[in-house]
This record gives C-alpha cells, structure tokens and sequence, in this order.
C-alpha cells in the first residue's frame, strides 16, 4: 500500500471509423493517458476543421443561450469526423435562420414585461403621490415632458435644473424619481440622473384611469406577454428538436475533443493506433467496454519504449486519499519511493490534536469539516484533526478553553510543561525514525538494500543510541560503533579513492546526525504551541470571569472563536511544516509523474490527478 504502482503500457489499434466512440469509452474508463512514441503513419489530422470550429464558436458566443443542453454523448460511429463536423454546423446554420425571428420577437416581449415590471412597482408603490397615470402618457402636448426613473433606494438627491420640477416616489430596492419640464431642460437632467445610475422607465403612452385601474391593466397585459413568451419558447424547443440540436451538439463537442487529442495518436488511411499509459490490470480488463459496446480494436500491453517515464497512481484506501495533498507538495512519489500518505493519515491529525487539545473545539471543527467537506474538499481534513483534538482535550482536561468541567486523564499542560516537551520530542523522535526506516524500504525497491546495510544502517544505530543515551549513558558507546559502521561502509562502497571516500563518509555522518537532531529537537515546538494553546485559554477564561455575569458568556464565546480561527491556521501551518521539513525529508523526493487520465469529451474542467483503488 505504500508503494505507488507504476502504470502499463498499452498500444490500441482500431479503425478510423470507431476512433471517437474508442476514445471516448477509454475517457469514460479514467484508466488511460495517452502518450505517443513510434511513428507508424502521420498524426491524426481533421482536414478543414479549424474554420469550421472558428464559425461554430461564433455562433456559440451569440446563440448559446437559446440552445438545448447537449447529449452526454455523440454518435455512436464517426465516419468522416471533417465532413460529420461541417455536417452538423451547417445544421446550426439552419436552425439559426430559422430562430432569428422567434429569438428577435422573444427579446421584444421580455422588454416589455421588464418594462411593464417596473411600471407595475411604480403604480403600487404609493398611489397617492403619483399623479393620474393617462397624463404621463400624454406628456409632451404643450412641449413639457414627464419622465420617470429608478434609482438606488435612499440615494442622494440630484441637483436638477432650476425649471425642472421633481419628485421622488419611495419603493422597495430602488426609489422612483418623476421629472417634469421642457425637453431640452430634461436632457440635461438626464445626464445628472445617468450619474447616479439611474434607470429611465418606459411609460406605456395607452395607460388609461387612476393608479389601482391602471395597475389592473398593467397585471393583465403582462399575464398575456408571458403566455406569449411560454409559447415563444416552445416554438423554439420544437425548432431544436426537429434540427436534432442537442445531438449536433454533443458531435461536434466529441469531435472538438478529438481534434484536441489527435495529435496524441497516429493514423493511416485506415487505421488509428492509440498509445499510452493505463492502469487497467491486463488486456481483457481494458478491452472489456469497449467489447461491451462492439467497439472494433486490437489491444495488447507490450514493454514499455525505452527512455520512457511511466506515471504513477497513489493506491491509497478511501480514509487516506485526502492526505495525499502533504506528498504532493513535494511532487509525484516516484515507483521507487513510499507514498507516505497512509501514515500521514496517523501523524497528521495527532500532531494537531496535541497542539490542539480541547473537547468543545475540536467538536467545532469536525462539525466545519463535516458541513463544508463537499464545497471545499480539503477542509475534510478538518474531521480526523478535530477528532484529535478532542481526545488531547479529555487527555488534559480541557472543554472550550475551560479546565474545571473534566478532569484530565494525562496532565494540565501549564501544570507540566517539561513532561509536555519531552512528549512532543519523544513523538517526534519516533516520527523520524519512521522515515529513516522507509528510506531503508525504498533502498530494497532499487535493489540497493546491500549498500543501505552497509553504510547508512550505521546512522540509524548512531541516532537511537544518542536518544538512549538520555536514559543510559553507556549507549554512547553504540553510537561510536555506528559511526565506526557508517565509514567503513562508505569504504566499502566507494568506486574511486577509498581514504577520500572514508573522509567524504566521516563528513556526510556528521552532517545528516547533526540535522537529525536538530530536527528532533524541532518537534519540541508540538509542545510548545500546546502550551500557548493552554495559556491562551486560560487567559480567555480568565478575562471572561472578571467581565461579569453576562459578559462571562460573551467573551467565552469570543474567545474560542478567536482560538479557532488563530490557532487553527498556526497550528495547520507548523503540522504541514512538520511533516514537510523534518519527516519527508528523510526519504520523499517526489521523482515520480501523476497518472493524468484522458478526459472525456463532456468534462466541465481539466480533472485533477486521481488515486485509485
């Protein structure tokens, strides 16, 4: 499970016939990235398609909105994807002719219920004030001109000119300003209004009676523009359903993606051969949908090209799959190195929880992690964190920054800071040790465990025995013989001079005992920002207890949100570093490529790298 499993080669030779539907069930599978290597004919080309995509993507920019979603798939054969593709622009041409006017006419009617929209706010928004609608129409008779606006609700008024008489109806989201004058005064009135963005309201010129007559009219005549709009918008259905849009559509979204990916294949007059990557087990497993959908193709799963990298999937159980985010900070794990995911799984949320520890906090977080899992996929890491932080919280007695509701089952941290740091370091001790034990593993995976045993196992003896030290001094004693281990074996091993090698030996041990030290004594900072976390409750608590009766609840709550939201990022922040700096150091190189599946031709976006069961 820690290693990662190198993908197939595979070679695929089909008809040109069958190459859409072939790719696109290979999509649908997520186990096959193309790659091309031998030339056995000219790469896949579509003759004449550039203009045609270019006219199709005019007419996307201008119709898009009136056309139907499209098929989760094309046709099942694509002969002529050239001809196919002009074929079923030219049926967008004709759908287009035809829907002009429908389109056209559906705009008109969505103008005038916009515009009967706002007049019906006006009428309803305060009868009294507005003077008899049949004179706004009327307006203009003796060279005066009524207008009215929408502006922003309880917006500045607008200084207007002098012989321009104003006034402003209250409403909901926007007010209602009506300008009465001459209509050259009114133009520069409109310039004053469009700067404070108003909005000129169209008055119908046939609006007869008083304003709850005039309202019932408006009503009216909206209810029959939208049984026109409804019926509007069937005639464009039934347009696109006799043109087959949705399925013109789909094909030329299967061809476009065809054209994207054909580079990545090679072609004869009759043939396709598709190369690749996959991580399909064997041939019938591969093969198997594209049987299922009598699909014509030949598969096999040769060597792979020489001077080829071969991608890696992470094959991670489903609880350790978001954890593989850590590794790829430092890049793709390569075949020959752990995929440390699983274990970071276990140390990850530990390291939090004991720099976090506290029942009613760590509850908060994994009920965050829990509710906003599906909008932001990392913050699920949230849930084994919290879950942590919890079980730190029952082991030091702590509910929501309080000490005195449980208690702790280990210790106060404040109480006993030094047991505390020597915690921490002995947790980061045997997290190091965990590395330097898979840098031994992936030494057997090249084939290089001999070398391992013979010079760097000398280190991993010399670092034990300095952390026994601590409890017996005589381990000292072990410590000089890995050191002794550690230079013979460069000499064994050493191709050139063997003393400069003892020499290059005595220096690389210094250096990598010196930094595991340092990054052991690092892990002191888990105990560390425990401690703040504890301090900082204390002084919340404290300050809630001297703010009063009702103050007391106020700042408690205030409090544990500041500690959420400040020491939640800290505390995130020094676990990545951890993990980063000080364990995957030991043996990450990230040497290796992602797996990148082809998409299928209906994907909203590029996928992201994916592991696999």
């Amino acid at each position: 499970m820690l290693r990662p499993k190198p993908c197939r080669w595979f070679e695929l030779i089909t008809t040109r016939d069958d190459l859409a539907p072939v790719l696109e069930t290979l999509a649908a599978t997520d186990a096959v990235e193309l790659q091309t290597h031998e030339r056995r004919a000219a790469p896949l080309v579509i003759g004449g398609s550039e203009h045609t995509l270019e006219h199709f993507h005019d007419l996307a920019k201008t119709y898009q909105a009136r056309w139907p979603a499209q098929r989760s798939g094309g046709a099942a054969r694509i002969v002529d994807p050239g001809a196919t593709l002009a074929a079923r622009v030219a049926r967008l041409d004709a759908w287009r002719r035809q829907a002009d006017p429908l389109i056209a006419e559906f705009e008109r009617v969505a103008g005038q219920q916009a515009t009967l929209a706002d007049v019906q706010r006006v009428l309803e928004a305060d009868p009294a004030l507005l003077p008899e609608p049949g004179l706004l129409g009327a307006s203009g008779r003796f060279m005066v001109e009524a207008r009215l606006y929408a502006v922003a609700a309880r917006g500045q008024a607008s200084d207007l000119p002098p012989d321009v008489l104003q006034l402003t109806i209250p409403g909901g989201d926007e007010d209602f300003v009506l300008v009465v004058g001459r209509v050259p005064d009114l133009g520069q009135a409109d310039d004053m209004l469009a700067a404070r963005k108003a909005r000129r309201i169209a008055w119908p010129a046939d609006l007869r009676g008083d304003a709850p007559q005039a309202a019932r009219d408006v009503t009216g005549r909206r209810a029959a523009l939208q049984q026109q709009r409804v019926q509007l918008e069937r005639e464009l259905q039934a347009l696109a359903t006799r043109h087959h849009l949705s399925a013109a559509l789909a094909d030329v979204a299967v061809i476009e993606w065809l054209i994207r990916h054909g580079s990545e294949v090679s072609a004869s007059e009759r043939l396709v051969w598709v190369t690749g990557w996959t991580t399909a087990g064997d041939e019938a497993a591969l093969s198997a949908p594209l049987e299922r959908k009598g699909l014509r193709c030949v598969v096999q799963f040769p060597e792979a090209p020489a001077g080829l990298e071969p991608p890696s999937r992470l094959a991670n159980p489903p609880w350790a799959r978001a954890f593989e985010a850590f590794a790829r900070l430092l890049g793709q794990p390569g075949r020959d190195e752990a995929d440390p995911s699983p274990l970071v799984a276990l140390i990850a949320p530990v390291l939090f929880g004991f720099m976090f520890g506290d029942v009613g906090q760590g509850a908060v977080l994994v009920l965050a992690g829990w509710l906003l899992r599906k909008r932001v996929p990392m913050l699920v890491l949230l849930i084994p964190g919290g879950v942590m932080a919890m079980v730190f919280g029952v082991l030091f007695g702590t509910v929501f920054a309080r000490e005195d509701l449980i208690a702790p089952l280990w210790l106060h941290p404040l109480q006993h800071p030094v047991t505390l740091l020597a915690a921490a370091i002995g947790l980061g001790a045997a997290i190091l040790l965990g590395g330097l034990a898979l840098n031994g593993v992936q030494a057997h995976w090249r084939h290089a465990g001999r070398q391992w045993w013979a010079r760097d196992a000398g280190l991993v003896l010399a670092y034990v025995s300095l952390l026994a030290a601590v409890f017996r001094p005589a381990a000292l004693w072990s410590a000089l013989a890995g050191a002794l281990w550690f230079a013979a074996g460069s000499m064994a091993t050493a191709v050139g001079s063997r003393f400069a090698a003892l020499g290059a030996g005595v220096a690389e041990f210094v250096e990598q005992l010196l930094q595991l030290l340092v990054n052991t004594v690092s892990f002191a900072r888990v105990g560390a920002f425990a401690l703040a976390h504890a301090g900082l409750s204390v002084a919340v608590v404290g300050v809630a207890e001297a703010s009063g009766a009702i103050g007391y609840w106020i700042v408690l709550l205030l409090g544990n949100v500041l500690i959420l939201v400040l020491e939640g990022l800290v505390v995130g922040i020094q676990t990545t570093r951890l993990l980063l700096f000080e364990f995957f150091v030991r043996f990450l190189k990230g040497t290796g490529r992602t797996f990148r599946p082809l998409p299928p031709p209906f994907a909203p976006s590029p996928q992201q790298p994916r592991s696999h069961p």
